[in-house]
């Protein structure tokens, strides 16, 4: 009696193999749904979980928000998928060769995905941080690898300016994610995807906190390609130049608002203001209720999802096939 019993079970794994073989040679190689031994560990980089929120949001009727847990990543941020990307892209280019230092500017999660992957890579790296940053920070980049330089500057225009004198001394390489368009390309490629798949085509909306806005920017293009009608916004603090973009309808105000050059504002359908109040709230109650630790920044978009939610017509939620609301979780910090 056990041979066909276990003659049967294996028989439904090969076929379930089968099956995932299959929709594997449709969709690509990224798109995996297992692979459990890894070439390499920048391999780890994506595939991401998408995290189903029980309590908070609970009293929002017909709809469901899911955590894109981005703080998964190897270094704990979605800057892993941008970097990558940027090195990528360089390297092809032939801007980014043997022999050559990556120079980076700022102390953010940033910093650590190109020190990190450069380390891999065996690339210099010199860091250039402003000279407010925490004695933390600083060790936590040097312990990446990085060799890291406090300057006098506190303005981030001005040390993005210092880093480029100083890749043309040493013949450096400086990572432009705010206009390489190499940069919302990755997510068109990977996160849109991943979040399509995982909920298998039912996405009502994703909502982000953007950094230079290449996440949501890809994702909303990959998104908006499958259905026009998912829903596209940022949550954003009251001087971001995402927001006064969004909340101003006057041309040629919107041209003097300095945003970065992969961000497409076509793609947003919503800006929420959120203060640092109501996101230290929800970054708390996402670990109170749900178990989850995330950084401030979460918090930050989870405010915004709720905000969207009150704008979700009743015609477009139900308790049998909720309204899907995607939430980008950034990172850890």
């Amino acid at each position: 009696m056990i041979e066909p019993i276990s003659k049967g079970i294996d028989d439904f794994g090969n076929s379930l193999l089968q099956a995932l073989n299959n929709v594997q040679g449709i969709f690509g190689k990224e798109l995996s749904v297992a692979k459990p031994v890894k070439d390499n560990v920048l391999q780890l980089i994506g595939n991401t979980p998408l995290i189903r929120l029980n309590r908070i949001g609970s009293d929002h009727r017909g709809i469901q928000f899911y955590l894109k847990a981005e703080f998964l990543n190897p270094t704990g941020s979605a800057k892993d998928r941008t970097a990558l990307a940027m090195f990528i892209d360089a390297e092809r280019r032939g801007r980014l060769k043997r022999g050559m230092s990556v120079v980076l500017f700022g102390a953010g999660s940033s910093s650590i995905s190109y020190t990190w992957i450069a380390k891999l890579k065996s690339y210099p790296v010199v860091c250039l941080v402003p000279i407010q940053t925490a004695q933390e920070r600083i060790q936590t980049l040097r312990g990446y690898g990085a060799e890291v330089i406090v300057t006098n500057e506190s303005d981030l225009v001005r040390l993005g300016e210092l880093a480029e004198e100083k890749a043309q001394k040493i013949n450096g390489w400086v990572p432009d994610e705010a206009s390489n368009p190499a940069n919302p390309n990755f997510h068109f490629k990977t996160t849109g995807p991943e979040i399509w798949r995982d909920l298998q085509g039912k996405v009502g909306a994703i909502i982000s906190a953007p950094g230079s806005g290449g996440a949501i920017t890809g994702i909303g293009r990959y998104l908006k390609s499958q259905d026009r009608k998912v829903k596209v916004a940022i949550a954003c603090k009251k001087n971001s130049p995402f927001l006064l973009y969004g909340k101003t309808t006057n041309p040629k105000e919107r041209e003097t608002i300095p945003l970065p050059a992969v961000f497409d504002p076509k793609l947003i359908d919503d800006y929420f203001q959120v203060t640092q109040e109501e996101a230290l709230h929800l970054q708390a109650d996402l670990y109170e209720k749900e178990g989850i630790f995330a950084g401030l920044t979460t918090g930050t978009v989870i405010v915004g999802a709720l905000r969207l939610s009150e704008r979700i017509k009743e015609a477009e939620r139900s308790d049998r096939e909720p309204f899907n609301v995607v939430i980008l979780s950034p990172d850890r910090d």
